[in-house]
């Protein structure tokens, strides 16, 4: 620059960005990632009432807070469910082997670390085995904090020597592991260190999902109980990290899978003393009934709209198209639930699930007064809540306004109705005449199950001796992908799933 032109010249401060009047920012943003349940897509989904509430939540959510002085940024990542692969064994693999669980949790917390700079806040949501999966990776901040790229890359090598630390009993394996996460799970990290400050005590700032599922999600009479599937699915810990500031779980009364058993949070004193906020709420319904799907959907309605109360304040909802999202079918609450044991699940065993007695400080959990409003109430249930009225929990703002406001319209919308139904005299379960729940179906459930490992195993054994190397370069996977479709059991099996999405 020649001296001429530097008369009247002033240097711009060096924190000012030049050709603009602002100086810049420093603006935190909220890093949301949504995890939808097992066989659920809500990217290929054109129907409206198949979309689940991780799905809607996600598209709830505004890109920023203008409530907030720097317009907070909202960073969402939507992933589909395990299994909701367009290819149908694909689906039943996956679902069944948890094939890609360690894909998804690598993915969710590959983003959190590719967009999170210090003093972010992370949300967490899921449903189901997506509940699942943001609960490990809630897991993997509080131990290893927030990573950086660099640190990324030893990520897979640490998620092994994490799942091997949880299945072995040697303790020198146990030592020898530990020590190789040494450099990762120590207090002054740099994942730690950026996850965490003395102004920011919580690394996730919330926790929100609907009825965790931690089991396989497939009739054990088709899995065939196999141990080397079902040992890396064993929820690692049922306790709830100090390092999450609040927590919620929307629960299903009416589920009896036992392949759907829920996993409940449990808070610690550390979690308690540092003003850590954990609710977990009972709901009628099935599983679907609490995450959504269901073509009615007034009682997966109730668990969103309770979902956003909770968590209105600490991130910027679209409260019109929440507003937006009911077509009832029955007055509010008094939706009948769904029977969950239909179609494939009407091979599960049953499992009654265990409701509280009383409140506590260790789960937290409180029945829905929807629950109130059914015409079948538990007479065990209504004794429970006249003993301890705290066990019920109260309408929050929201849910109040939703409630006044139901937009119910007798004869508008009309219940769908299973199709076939029949009551097993047996057991009294009412099901459908393709998968009814009576002793001789689960033994043919079984014989179709062996036979399609049985079939397919001999395909890929000729697939091996006929192709040579090439046949040897194919995975265990890849190879029952290529043959399973030629199953002729998988072909029943296949149309009985079919009739159970209908």
């Amino acid at each position: 620059m020649s001296t001429a032109s530097t008369v009247g010249y002033t240097e711009p401060p060096k924190d000012t960005i030049v050709g603009t009047s602002n100086p810049p920012l420093k603006t935190n943003k909220r890093i949301i990632v949504c995890c939808d349940g097992t066989w659920q897509d809500g990217v290929g989904v054109k129907e409206r009432w198949k979309r689940t509430n991780v799905l809607k939540l996600s598209r709830a959510l505004k890109h920023h807070d203008e409530r907030t002085k720097c317009m907070t940024p909202q960073v969402v990542f939507y992933q589909t469910g395990i299994g909701s692969s367009p290819n149908f064994y694909s689906e039943y693999i996956q679902a069944a082997t948890g094939a890609s669980l360690a894909e998804k949790v690598q993915e969710a917390y590959a983003f959190i670390t590719q967009n999170y700079c210090s003093g972010d806040e992370i949300f967490l949501f899921g449903f189901s085995r997506g509940a699942y999966t943001v609960r490990m990776v809630a897991m993997f901040i509080g131990a290893i904090g927030v990573l950086d790229k660099t640190d990324m890359d030893d990520f897979g090598d640490i998620f092994v020597a994490y799942q091997k630390l949880g299945k072995s009993n040697d303790p020198a394996e146990i030592a020898k592991l530990q020590a190789k996460l040494a450099p990762w799970t120590s207090p002054t990290s740099r994942g730690k260190s950026r996850a965490t400050s003395k102004d920011h005590p919580f690394s996730i700032k919330c926790v929100g999902v609907f009825d965790t599922v931690g089991s396989l999600g497939l009739p054990e009479e088709i899995t065939h109980k196999s141990p080397s599937i079902k040992s890396i699915f064993g929820f690692p810990n049922a306790e709830l990290g100090e390092h999450i500031e609040r927590a919620y779980q929307t629960l299903a009364i009416n589920e009896t899978r036992l392949d759907f058993n829920c996993n409940k949070f449990e808070q610690t004193q550390g979690g308690r003393r540092k003003g850590q906020i954990l609710k977990q709420c009972w709901f009628s319904g099935e599983h679907s009934d609490i995450g959504g799907g269901w073509h009615d959907h007034d009682l997966s309605d109730l668990t969103l709209f309770w979902m956003v109360a909770n968590i209105e304040d600490m991130l910027c909802v679209d409260l019109e198209y929440i507003r937006s999202l009911p077509d009832p079918v029955a007055p509010w609450g008094k939706q009948p639930p769904h029977d969950s044991r239909t179609g494939i699940f009407a091979l599960t065993l049953e499992n009654t699930r265990s409701l509280p007695i009383k409140t506590d400080s260790i789960t937290h959990q409180t029945i829905h007064p929807s629950v109130l409003e059914q015409d079948h109430r538990s007479p065990q249930l209504l004794q429970r809540i006249q003993n301890n009225p705290l066990l019920m929990c109260s309408l929050l703002p929201l849910e109040e306004e939703m409630r006044r406001s139901w937009p119910y319209v007798p004869g508008k919308n009309v219940l769908t109705e299973s199709k076939d139904f029949v009551v097993d005299p047996a057991t009294g379960v009412q099901t459908s005449d393709l998968w009814s729940v009576t002793r001789e179906t689960l033994s043919a459930g079984r014989q179709i199950g062996t036979e399609i490992f049985k079939e397919v195993r001999t395909r890929v054994t000729t697939s091996k001796s006929a192709n040579g190397a090439a046949g040897k370069q194919l995975s265990t996977t890849s190879r029952l992908m290529n043959h399973a479709n030629e199953s002729r059991a998988g072909a029943v099996l296949k149309e009985g799933a079919k009739s159970h999405r209908q």
